[in-house]
């Protein structure tokens, strides 16, 4: 593993770490938030029972971004850590910076600078989900591996006609 990923893994999961065990502590002031915006949630097509238990769903959604943080972390699964936290990342930054109920401009400001903050986070989840550790893709893999057998097939064809010739 490189410097660079041993190093960067860690801080970008610290972010999600000390948020998901926040709201596991601390589910309230973070259920709250989400009671503000479940009726959007609603209007949008969430099913109601998603919705229902604010507190237990701030519970889970924090069990699971703490787990994953710490996967990604300690370099465990870390594409597929990575990926859940991306996933995750996006309804938090939602719920997190309410843009559309700023009330003043330097509430909008600071509710726009949240939210860009949120979204920065989540591409670099999403660079390190897709971070193959310095090994080429699959399909460049199943490529190589039919080229090569290709070459290894006609190899002993050649070999084959100049012996039986």
């Amino acid at each position: 593993m490189s410097l660079t990923r041993l190093l960067a893994r860690p801080m970008l999961a610290a972010v999600f770490v000390a948020d998901g065990v926040d709201a596991l502590r601390h589910p309230d002031a973070h259920a709250a938030r989400f009671r503000k915006v479940a009726p959007l949630l609603e209007k949008v097509g969430v099913p109601p029972v998603l919705t229902s238990d604010a507190t237990m769903l701030t519970r889970v959604g924090g069990g699971v971004t703490t787990v994953a943080g710490l996967m990604l972390a300690t370099g465990r699964k870390p594409r597929t850590a990575a990926l859940v936290l991306a996933l995750v990342n996006v309804p938090l930054t939602v719920v997190n910076n309410p843009v559309w109920e700023a009330r003043g401009k330097e509430q909008r400001k600071e509710l726009t600078r949240g939210l860009l903050r949120g979204v920065g986070l989540g591409g670099g989840l999403v660079l390190a989900a897709a971070d193959r550790n310095g090994k080429p893709s699959i399909t460049w893999r199943m490529s190589n591996y039919k080229d090569h057998r290709a070459q290894i097939r006609q190899a002993k064809a050649s070999v084959k006609d100049r012996y039986t010739a």
